[in-house]
């Protein structure tokens, strides 16, 4: 029995382990966003392909899927995230050419479609708000020594208040969990009719139960 009590409580003790080994060197600070703020997500998406695209793509979205998500017309997210160089059915690609990420950062971004699902947003955010320069004058970042990115996010930084600064890592990280899940309020919203269906249909089995055997002696 003590075997199995100690086999159990190692099963449930691993994933954390692996969770505090492969997870940031520093505490996440929260994201604390929200994607029912569909300003939020429209800021996001602007300012990812202002400050992203040039390195990151999103291929598992397509321009008219963000559009009707968050409140634009094709037109709209043609303009504000394509410059009118793609067309509202293709998907959100990298500006950067092939082979260009390996010769100028020394590997090829990744597609972010789903870094929210794999990272999470506290990561997302806190990763954007922690660069700072070593003694040598050069890029770096707590949540990820060694990183090849470069501080993006600089100009906003230098140039607009702590809370704009904020703001802006705050709305990435949305846009980023949107596109990570874009059914995900539907979902969650679909979850509450769900269970409300499942709370009236056990008061009528219960009733339905005492009508069936009101006549029953026990």
């Amino acid at each position: 029995m003590k075997k199995l009590v100690w086999m159990f409580s190692l099963l449930l003790a691993m994933p954390f382990a692996a969770q505090s080994a492969g997870g940031p060197a520093i505490e996440l600070e929260p994201a604390e966003n929200n994607l029912r703020d569909q300003n939020s997500l429209q800021r996001g998406a602007v300012l990812f392909s202002n400050y992203c695209m040039a390195c990151h793509s999103l291929k598992y979205m397509r321009y008219n899927r963000i559009a009707r998500d968050i409140g634009w017309s094709d037109e709209e997210v043609v303009a504000k995230m394509a410059y009118g160089m793609n067309s509202v059915v293709d998907d959100v690609e990298t500006r950067m050419l092939p082979g260009v990420g390996m010769d100028v950062l020394g590997t090829e971004p990744p597609d972010l479609s789903l870094m929210a699902r794999l990272k999470g947003t506290d990561y997302i955010y806190t990763f954007l708000r922690s660069y700072y320069q070593d003694g040598q004058g050069k890029w770096n970042n707590h949540a990820l020594e060694g990183t090849s990115m470069p501080n993006v996010l600089e100009g906003i930084e230098r140039h607009a208040s702590s809370e704009d600064y904020a703001q802006a890592a705050r709305d990435i990280s949305n846009f980023l969990e949107y596109v990570g899940e874009p059914a995900k309020m539907k979902r969650m919203d679909l979850g509450w009719k769900v269970i409300a269906f499942l709370l009236v249909l056990l008061l009528l089995t219960y009733i339905l139960k005492k009508e069936y055997w009101r006549d029953i002696k026990h």
